[in-house]
This record gives structure tokens, sequence and C-alpha cells, in this order.
């Protein structure tokens, strides 16, 4: 189906749902307090400097932590393992604490360390671009811990096995 001129929101949904994406987490710090954590779900990310180690997320307008977002200096990148789906609904819900009952470490920088994923990077804050409804913000790469374990996929608007999915393209 091609369409043309005034494309509904559900078809361009529908349409992107069709790009498989990894799920991560970002998580950083209240600007207020730095001892109340802060993180949010994410698959909206993407490199775009290999040299200079640039990474570019969106943080939706409509997030309630937002705020914390376009003040904070630094924050962390964890992308999920395969046995981390629970991590995503925690993460996913507006407001509350999502760190509660959650072990986790803390960076020099103040972010915090969510263990077990399958990648994490901390990065430095580079630049905030604004758009209509989220704001870009793009990380400087100061540390990365590769721990190689199978990422979560999210495709056609559902949380996938990246061996499902590595296992049905070599069909």
């Amino acid at each position: 189906m091609t369409s043309t001129g005034d494309i509904s929101v559900d078809e361009f949904k529908t349409a992107m749902s069709c790009w498989a994406t990894g799920v991560s987490i970002i998580t950083g710090h209240h600007y207020e307090d730095t001892s109340m954590p802060i993180g949010i779900v994410c698959n909206s990310l993407a490199s775009i400097s290999l040299p200079e180690k640039l990474i570019l997320w969106s943080v939706d307008k409509s997030s309630s932590s937002y705020p914390h977002w376009l003040t904070a200096k630094s924050f962390q990148i964890h992308f999920l393992a395969e046995d981390q789906r629970e991590l995503v609904a925690r993460f996913a819900k507006k407001g509350g604490n999502k760190f509660e009952n959650l072990e986790y470490q803390t960076s020099e920088l103040g972010n915090p360390i969510i263990p077990g994923v399958s990648v994490r990077m901390e990065c430095t804050t580079y630049q905030i671009i604004d758009t209509p409804d989220h704001t870009l913000i793009i990380g400087k790469l100061i540390s990365l811990e590769n721990n190689n374990k199978s990422p979560i996929i999210y495709l056609h608007s559902s949380l996938a096995s990246s061996q499902n999915v590595y296992a049905q393209s070599n069909k």
C-alpha cells in the first residue's frame, strides 16, 4: 500500500514498527537532587559519528523526567540483554521510583549503572536539539562496557528475542 499526501499517524507508526531496533534504558540523576536516579526506555538511538564517538537519542517532551534530561551533564546508556525484559515495563511507566528494589551501582559522574546488560556506555552531553514533540540529545562516549550478551529486539511493536530474529533471517 502506498500513501501520499496526508499520511496518518497510525500509518506512519505501522510503517516504523517494521524497523527492528534494540531496547535501551538511559539513566541519569535528578537535576536538583543528584542522589535521586532517573531512567527512561529508549529505542530511538543511533551512533552518529564513529570517530567522534557521538550517540543520539530522543526524549518525548511529555515524559515525566523530561526537564531532568535537558539539564543532564552526563548519562548512561544500557542496551538490555534478553533476560532483562522485566526492566522494559518498569522503566516505560510514567512517574514513580523506577529504581525501587532494583540493584544498581553509581558511576563516578553519579549516573545509575544497571548490571547484567548487553552493553553499557557513559556519555557526557554534547548537544541538545529541539524538535516539535521530542528533544534530541547527543552524547559523547567516555566509557564502554561490552558484555556480548544477546540483546532484546523491538519489532512490530513487540519485544522479540534476537535469537529468534537471527534464526528467522537465516532460513
